[in-house]
């Protein structure tokens, strides 16, 4: 019994190892090649804010969507206890991976739109519209799949991201309607909400004890 725990401790050190090492270059990676293409010395605090959050969602919806691609390879470096786990959730995992992508992408956009920029104000906007529908199109086709731990863990993500954006935006407002502090920018608010919700999803699957290796 000693030794069948001893191994299963072993693994699961294996597979936490090969998740951070993975993890970190996918995120390097995806930073050096963000620094590549753009010049942070020519963006604002907010811009650079949004487009970090938006980098963080692109690489997440990538490293997700590695899983359904190549499930036995997938399983060593997502939380799944098997490759048979991940073809069981393919749908789940596919449709969440381009909802990330997606919002990924299209926060980046948004954060290098300018009027002279390579990226429009109006494209820049689009971007956000046709994120917001495709991730509601697929939580909405996605929804009956939903098992009781799915469901809780939304409903958890959904309360701590309004409770928490919620109270920050009224102390902000409150601290800037009294001089205080400064107002908001449109981008501190993109990354507020985007930003909030991303830390509530780690909150709550923490809480869950989803982000324990299995």
């Amino acid at each position: 019994m000693t030794n069948v725990s001893t191994e299963n401790n072993a693994q699961k050190t294996r597979k936490l190892a090969v998740q951070l090492i993975s993890g970190g270059l996918v995120g390097g990676i995806g930073s050096y090649a963000a620094m590549s293409l753009i010049d942070p010395k020519t963006m604002n605090v907010d811009q650079i804010i949004v487009g970090g959050i938006g980098l963080i969602y692109l690489m997440m919806g990538l490293f997700v969507g590695f899983g359904p691609l190549a499930p036995k390879l997938g399983s060593k470096i997502l939380n799944v206890e098997d490759e048979e786990e991940i073809r069981e959730q393919r749908r789940m995992l596919t449709g969440s991976s381009i909802a990330m992508a997606t919002i990924g992408a299209a926060l980046a956009a948004l954060a290098l739109a300018a009027p002279e920029a390579a990226v429009s104000p109006r494209a820049g906007f689009g971007g956000i519209v046709v994120a917001l529908e495709v991730s509601v199109a697929i939580t909405a086709r996605d929804w009956k799949y939903y098992d009781e731990m799915m469901w809780q863990l939304s409903r958890d993500a959904g309360n701590l991201a309004f409770c928490g954006i919620g109270a920050i935006l009224m102390l902000w407002g409150s601290a800037a309607a009294v001089g205080l502090a400064a107002a908001p920018t449109p981008l501190a608010l993109v990354a507020l909400v985007a930003g909030g919700m991303l830390l509530a999803i780690f909150v709550s699957a923490t809480r869950a004890g989803l982000m324990m290796p299995r």
